[in-house]
């Protein structure tokens, strides 16, 4: 490291001389002759960039390589210094000897891809110096608010490293050995490829949460969305052991684990977020909930959380628990931590930053919504893509949209679907509204108001005497009913859209 360290105050480190950039010079006339002697391959091309090179004269250099690239033109000393000279820049390296000079400094082009390693090594070492003084001044100021300007900082590092960082190319042959020796696995072991929730319906039309998805799940306030959310990781948590990580903003931890308590316990849940319990019922909620002592379900109740505070917090419980699957609840009570001044584009920010950690991380991403007041002024009140608060963003992003619906909340006492009546006492429609590798449709569950849970319907399909029936399963209404729900992967596994 080229540059001497003291403990300087901030206002002596943003003047003082004493911080030399860090720069490897000779590295950089390294990499650039035995591109000039060899044809680079392509991981170096994709690697290489101008800003990487400290050196002025370097990165021109490094730009003529790159033009001459990109027009498919031969690489080499003569080139160079043509294009150098055509656009008004020999001079400025140095002339043609400084070009011709680059060969004399590396004997062979092996060890091009570690050298050019160490540039970008030193590179980013530059910019964290650089976008952290930019930040100290800022702060010595007094003239910006500290929380956007953290926001800020912690963005300008996480962009920088992304630009340094590229994902690589694969070759269609490597996925596609992947994806069959994953699938061999997963069908030896009898298992969902996803994240199951354990309610069946939703299970057999996802097969679990996939890796990788942002699912978007949506309604207005009061129709179970938090419970919708809870319900469907509670159970993979303290079955499959499968590490979960939640963001409450909108309820405190506290809330949401008596919430959980009620699920596990029965007790009702006013009772418990209340603290109106007997001794004897405070005894059975702890005996009902000692799975909650090791299980791997994780909560941060920040309020007002950034995207990027958000985002460095998933990656360390990623690398440090091995959290499977993130819930946001929810969406529109974050903030991007960017100077956004239309809340609809920042919106559209957070909606993108979601799905990119999805793939970053290679896990679901469940993100609940808010919807639109219009929804109200529908005569069934039945929500839609066109109802998702703020931003349109949210629909392009999301690889999956769910919205909660309790016709009962509406005073709707029968509920139609496919072509049969359901009593809607305790009636949850889970409508799956898009989903880009699977079907569309309506899946019909529980819900248990005074534990905020969601269940398998454990119901049939009634017509107008109230009696049980067995459906017709056609093309259009593949699911299946008896005194309770069974599996209808019979019909999926033709390949039938499920609903």
């Amino acid at each position: 490291m080229n540059y001497k360290k003291k403990n300087l105050k901030p206002e002596e480190l943003i003047h003082s001389s004493d911080i030399q950039a860090p720069q490897v010079l000779e590295l950089e006339q390294a990499v650039l002759g035995a591109i000039l002697i060899d044809t680079p391959s392509h991981i170096v091309i994709g690697e290489l960039d101008e800003l990487l090179f400290y050196g002025k004269p370097n990165q021109l250099i490094c730009r003529a390589i790159l033009t001459l690239y990109r027009k498919n033109k031969p690489i080499d000393i003569l080139t160079v210094c043509s294009y150098l000279k055509e656009n008004g820049f020999l001079e400025e390296v140095g002339g043609a000897y400084y070009v011709s000079s680059l060969t004399n400094r590396v004997a062979s082009s092996s060890n091009i891809e570690y050298h050019l390693k160490i540039i970008q090594e030193h590179y980013l070492k530059r910019f964290i110096i650089h976008t952290c003084t930019t930040t100290i001044q800022k702060v010595v100021s007094y003239g910006s608010d500290v929380f956007d300007t953290f926001g800020e900082l912690q963005a300008n590092l996480d962009n920088g490293l992304k630009e340094l960082l590229r994902y690589d190319i694969e070759n269609i042959g490597n996925i596609h050995s992947s994806m069959i020796i994953d699938s061999l696995n997963i069908n030896e072991k009898g298992i969902k490829s996803g994240v199951p929730t354990y309610l069946k319906m939703v299970d057999n039309l996802t097969n679990g949460w996939q890796k990788a998805d942002l699912i978007i799940l949506a309604g207005r306030p009061s129709m179970g969305k938090t419970a919708a959310a809870v319900s469907m990781v509670i159970e993979p948590a303290l079955r499959d052991n499968v590490a979960v990580l939640i963001f409450s903003l909108e309820m405190s931890s506290r809330q949401l684990v008596g919430r959980i308590q009620s699920s596990l316990s029965g007790v009702d849940v006013s009772r418990i977020i209340k603290n109106q319990l007997t001794k004897d019922e405070i005894c059975f909620i702890d005996s009902s909930c000692q799975p909650l002592y090791k299980a791997p379900i994780f909560i941060d109740d920040t309020p007002n959380i950034s995207l990027v505070e958000l985002k460095s917090k998933a990656r360390k419980m990623v690398k440090e628990q091995g959290v499977k699957i993130i819930i946001i609840d929810y969406l529109q009570l974050m903030r991007s931590g960017l100077n956004i001044m239309q809340r609809e584009q920042e919106i559209a920010e957070i909606s993108r930053g979601l799905k990119s950690l999805a793939k970053e991380l290679d896990l679901p991403v469940i993100a609940l919504s808010q919807l639109n007041r219009g929804v109200e002024s529908k005569p069934d009140k039945k929500p839609g893509l066109a109802d998702l608060r703020e931003s349109g963003q949210i629909e392009q992003d999301a690889d999956m949209v769910l919205f909660c619906y309790r016709p009962e909340y509406y005073g709707i006492e029968q509920y139609e679907i496919g072509g049969h009546n359901l009593q809607t006492n305790g009636l949850f429609m889970l409508i799956v509204a898009k989903h880009r590798n699977g079907g569309l449709g309506e899946i019909p569950l529980k819900f248990i108001s005074t534990q905020t849970k969601l269940t398998n319907l454990d119901m049939a399909f009634t017509d107008n005497n109230n009696t049980f029936v067995q459906p017709q399963v056609d093309n259009e209404v593949s699911v299946s009913y008896s005194k309770g729900i069974e599996d209808n992967t019979q019909f999926l596994n033709h390949g039938e859209q499920p609903f």
